[in-house]
């Protein structure tokens, strides 16, 4: 009768129970790869409700904001001009009837209510009101939705980690068990093999235990006080918005955007070293984007950390050459820096990318978004603050480093800026109207503008004279302004007039006109509100452009003052 070998027997005692051990390992780490992806599921599941709940609160209260502000309020405001009118002509009648409707009114909206409503003014908090009806609580679901979206990606990742674990011991029992089919030293091998799979997935299941107990939970705390915080700051409340961000941030330290955030905040508030910290630190704690860099990339330029400011923009150009915002950024920056080749180079692609944008708008059959004027205008503006700014004569509005931050030759900077901004404004008026830059300089040459008001006409509607604003200031309370203005030259076919107030364009006052001037070389243009007898001309500063064939040919700023 054949015995059975003492060695092989204690090396098959050994491979069975190290089989055995396995097994069981394999049963652990299946149990918490089920607990993984069970809490994976459930947050999966919590975030679907959430992005659901948010979007419905969003749209439900956009209809309702939409509802009291275009039906309700508007109704009301349009009684109030009728009101007005009735005044103007002695009718207290219909004065009556129509401050009877706007009572019915009333009671219909609760933005006409007194927690929103100022009857002082006649006018209601409106941010306010959208704060308190949707805003607040759709930035909460929406924030808890992206939470509980972390929590499952989370959750996930370390299931599918202990999927491979599982799966690198099952590979570890079939090479325990070919070790105890083969003899000699090479089933030790095996043994080696599959010993070094199995510690290296204890280590593996010890670190993914770790990771779900120290797995991101959705912090309902921090989540509210960052909602409340961005309800604060659409009121233009900014220190009470900090505080609520704090708040956030005490309760969540690793929450992004509630630093981002409580950033900008200190941004509005004129805190710039701050709001760098406060933003740098939003991007240390992973919030990277594109609206993060464009904003801290300005904060460095208007505090004349251009080359801080460039990096910032270059994180994001690099990979989104389209973001024409960020390229006009890194344009004036170079140009703070005194570095006149990138700042061409720089506005030269800004236009190159508007061309583009337009033309593969044109190809679809659409329309450029209207993002592409407002940042085009604003390029244009920045250029206009930083000449002020050079000339020392900054207004309320202007956005730009302080004179003594701006490096290069003061008048070099000056004369350059003054180049851009007229290529730029000049580039979005032909973009918009033709769909092409423009081809040439208009041959028309344009005197100063004189601002004042018509004084007469002829029975056939002719200007008889012409009564020049004293210090070219407008007296409030006027509806209309004239200009008078000469020129020489061939006359153009289209003239576009554009009105700015305190920096921006005021839409409503622009006009386009294809008339002839070749009857004369004195002509006169007249903007305002002359067709109703209810409005008026704003306070501020008024800045009027003529472009004749697409070519700003003249500009001019007069004041409306009390």
């Amino acid at each position: 009768m054949k015995t059975e070998n003492p060695a092989e027997q204690r090396f098959e005692n050994m491979v069975t129970v190290m089989i055995a051990t396995v097994a069981i390992w394999v049963a652990i780490t299946a149990y918490f790869q089920n607990y993984a992806a069970n809490i994976s599921d459930q947050a999966r599941r919590r975030a679907q409700q959430y992005s659901i709940e948010a979007t419905k609160r969003e749209v439900t209260g956009s209809i309702q904001f939409s509802y009291d502000w275009q039906g309700a309020f508007q109704t009301w405001e349009e009684l109030s001009w009728q009101i007005t009118a009735a005044q103007q002509n002695g009718d207290t009648a219909a004065e009556e009837r129509y401050r009877q409707l706007q009572e019915k009114i009333i009671p219909l909206s609760k933005m006409l209510g007194d927690e929103y409503f100022n009857p002082n003014v006649g006018w209601p908090d409106s941010y306010k009101y959208e704060s308190d009806a949707y805003l607040v609580e759709a930035t909460r679901l929406s924030e808890t939705y992206l939470a509980e979206s972390d929590l499952g990606n989370f959750t996930d990742n370390v299931a599918d980690s202990l999927i491979v674990q599982i799966t690198l011991l099952t590979v570890s029992l079939s090479l325990y068990g070919l070790s105890m089919a083969l003899k000699g030293r090479v089933r030790w091998l095996f043994i080696m093999v599959g010993s070094g799979i199995v510690a290296l997935c204890v280590v593996w299941l010890g670190w993914s235990l770790v990771e779900l107990l120290i797995r991101p939970e959705v912090n309902a705390e921090a989540i509210q006080a960052y909602a409340d915080g961005t309800g604060l700051v659409y009121q233009a409340k900014h220190k009470e918005a900090i505080e609520k961000f704090s708040l956030a941030i005490q309760e969540n330290p690793e929450y992004a955007k509630a630093y981002y955030e409580r950033g900008l905040a200190y941004y509005e508030l004129g805190d710039m070293t701050t709001a760098i910290s406060e933003i740098e630190a939003a991007r240390n704690a992973g919030l990277d984007d594109i609206s993060l860099n464009w904003n801290l990339g300005w904060i460095y330029y208007l505090t004349g950390q251009y080359d801080l400011g460039i990096q910032t923009n270059e994180r994001i150009l690099n990979e989104h050459p389209e973001v024409l915002g960020m390229r006009m950024n890194q344009a004036i920056s170079y140009l703070a820096k005194g570095d006149f080749e990138n700042s061409q180079i720089q506005y030269d692609l800004l236009i190159q990318e508007a061309q583009q944008q337009v033309d593969e708008a044109h190809k679809n059959n659409t329309e450029p978004s209207a993002s592409l004027w407002f940042y085009m205008d604003a390029g244009a503006l920045d250029l206009q603050n930083l000449i002020d700014q050079l000339d020392n004569n900054p207004k309320g509005w202007t956005q730009a480093p302080d004179a003594g931050l701006i490096l290069g030759e003061h008048n070099a900077v000056r004369e350059f800026a003054l180049k851009q901004m007229k290529r730029i404004k000049e580039s979005t008026v032909s973009l918009e109207y033709t769909g092409v830059l423009p081809a040439k300089e208009a041959s028309m040459q344009v005197t100063s503008f004189v601002i004042g008001q018509v004084a007469g006409t002829d029975a056939d509607g002719f200007i008889t004279s012409f009564e020049p604003a004293p210090n070219n200031i407008i007296p409030y309370g006027e509806d209309t302004f004239s200009i008078e203005f000469n020129y020489a030259g061939a006359a153009p076919s289209v003239m576009i007039w554009k009105v700015y107030r305190n920096g921006y364009e005021d839409q409503s006052l622009r006009i386009y006109t294809e008339e002839d001037l070749s009857a004369g070389n004195t002509w006169y243009k007249t903007f305002g509100y002359s067709f109703t007898n209810l409005f008026i001309l704003t306070e501020g500063e008024y800045t009027v452009e003529l472009y004749a064939d697409n070519t700003l040919v003249q500009r001019g700023t007069f004041y409306v003052k009390q």
